[in-house]
């Protein structure tokens, strides 16, 4: 058995173990925050639109022809290292389909992908039933409110309470005011504006972007920004102050 020397670190403070402290370090981490973050996860996917958490749908932020599973907020994917298909509806092959890079576009058949907002997206006609996939989750914290959009622009600006933290995925656009309200499907991010129906993030991750056509004035946006600790601080430093 290794011992390691205590250094008064939290980190250090973990491997000791001690009941008296355990709970205040769990508050610091975040545990169930961490937890949810983990480097990779395993959703057993049962029921293509039947009720419960893991079911495949349409979602209004993703392509119209995909089938979505739809990842909690604070929990969406970076990157599916696999996914296993055991049954589907659509007449295609089962067993290891092909993860795609991070992409505007809907994976092709026999392919899985992260949507430009976290979620992770298959071949709508491909119908899956009953999958298992591992992917690698983005941790952050969640936020979502109301801004205003410059006329005429489509531009909106986060407030730098907002771009301070690191702004890592657009979840969810709507326009609550406009010419064309309503949710709007997550692109990629790009300095560019996008076509009507659509919003994204810039590449600074400063601004979501909105269609001129769709003239939205004020808008609704869910952002994962980064955490308010990152773990490796909270883990290093030797008090509260640190």
């Amino acid at each position: 058995m290794i011992t390691k020397t205590p250094d008064g670190t939290r980190r250090s403070q973990f491997d000791q173990a001690s009941p008296n402290v355990l709970s205040d370090l769990f508050r610091k981490m975040a545990l169930g925050s961490f937890l949810q973050g983990q480097v990779v996860q395993k959703r057993c996917q049962v029921g293509t639109g039947a009720t419960g958490s893991n079911r495949l749908a349409v979602s209004p932020y993703n392509n119209a022809t995909a089938l979505v599973l739809a990842l909690p907020d604070g929990g969406k994917a970076s990157q599916v290292l696999r996914c296993t298909v055991r049954s589907n509806t659509g007449g295609v092959a089962n067993g290891e389909y092909t993860p795609d890079a991070y992409a505007n576009a809907t994976p092709a058949t026999l392919h899985v992908g992260v949507g430009p907002n976290g979620n992770i997206t298959t071949l709508g006609t491909d119908v899956l039933t009953d999958a298992d996939i591992i992917y690698i989750p983005e941790r952050g914290d969640v936020i979502e409110t109301t801004l205003t959009c410059i006329p005429g622009t489509g531009v909106c600006a986060l407030p730098a309470v907002i771009t301070a933290k690191g702004v890592i995925l657009l979840e969810e656009a709507e326009v609550l005011v406009g010419t064309s309200v309503g949710k709007k499907i997550i692109l990629i991010p790009l300095t560019a504006a996008p076509a009507a129906g659509f919003a994204q993030l810039d590449l600074p991750k400063a601004n979501v972007r909105f269609a001129v056509a769709d003239g939205a004035t004020s808008v609704r946006v869910k952002l994962l920004v980064a955490p308010a600790e990152a773990l490796t601080t909270v883990l290093e430093a030797t008090s509260d102050t640190d």
